[in-house]
């Protein structure tokens, strides 16, 4: 029979590895919104075309088609996120593992793309 201290302490090492998000790589299509304003179409072929995003040791990484690689962020358990400038946009991607669902979204001009993965 084994002492329940020793369980208890066996318990307490694992519970860190345990809460940490597995790693894995999701391949998606982002897609704009229908209540995109018109200037937003201009952007659609970058946003538009295969995005992978990769999670390996609790970081988080977007590549874009054109192999740029955008690092985001944990703000919350399951939640990265990361602001950037691209041409006339400013930023916000939010990857959701909770929800399988990548956001990004523009400050400025009112443009969003999502995507869902399984």
């Amino acid at each position: 029979m084994i002492p329940s201290r020793v369980v208890s302490g066996a318990l307490l090492i694992l519970l860190p590895t345990v809460a940490v998000a597995q790693d894995f790589t999701a391949r998606f299509w982002l897609a704009g919104l229908p209540k995109n304003a018109v200037d937003c179409m201009a952007f659609d072929p970058q946003f538009t075309r295969e995005h992978t995003l990769t999670v390996k040791d609790g970081r988080a990484t977007l590549t874009s088609p054109g192999g740029i690689q955008t690092s985001l962020k944990p703000v919350k358990p399951g939640v990265y996120e990361e602001e950037t400038d691209l041409d006339a946009l400013q930023l916000k991607v939010v990857a959701d593992l909770n929800d399988k669902t990548l956001t990004v979204s523009d400050k400025y001009i009112g443009c969003w793309w999502t995507a869902k993965w399984n």
